[in-house]
């Protein structure tokens, strides 16, 4: 099922910055996350591996998208540190995390190819969830819409007022099977 090119190197170039000089843990990292992807049998998203701002760690994210309105339904991302890394749900365009669990946080210590399994791992868990969108028509014609994941009903995005609270949409649209 996978056309995606997983985890591809964002070029810093295109942006009129210096080129990452990743050390050998972090190849192999990368490597070693690419390689269990090409097994997955999940939906493709978008995906890239980069650095935060501050330089700190190797960040490898993706991000859920609802292809019919071109919208970004959540990130989620793994700072890899060489012997630990810290995952979980982006709270902010700098991609610090939310640091609770309940939104997917952790943290691990390891071996490279260790840690690569674990948030390889993750990955695949977070990107086999199906996501649908819920839409409420309003008397201004617009329609309140909530994005959240099927299996446990956790919100995502919404957008626009959905009305009277507790009123079941009127419909169920899959974006991510």
């Amino acid at each position: 099922m996978d056309t995606n090119n997983w985890f591809e190197v964002e070029d810093p170039e295109e942006y009129g910055e210096e080129p990452w000089d990743f050390t050998e843990a972090e190849l192999a990292f990368v490597d070693a996350l690419r390689t269990r992807a090409a097994a997955w049998r999940v939906p493709p998203a978008h995906s890239s591996v980069s650095r935060p701002e501050d330089d700190s760690s190797l960040l490898v994210h993706v991000a859920l998208l609802d292809d019919a309105r071109p919208l970004v339904l959540g990130e989620w991302a793994v700072h890899f540190h060489g012997t630990h890394v810290r995952a979980g749900k982006v709270s902010d365009q700098l991609f610090h995390l939310h640091m609770a669990p309940e939104r997917g946080y952790f943290e691990a210590s390891g071996t490279v190819e260790e840690l690569a399994e674990r948030c390889a791992d993750w990955f695949e868990r977070l990107l086999s969830r199906p996501v649908v969108r819920l839409e409420w028509p309003s008397e201004n014609g617009m329609h309140g819409t909530r994005w959240e994941f099927a299996d446990t009903g956790e919100g995502l995005v919404s957008s626009f007022p959905r009305g009277a609270e507790g009123s079941p949409p009127v419909r169920r649209v899959p974006v991510r099977p």
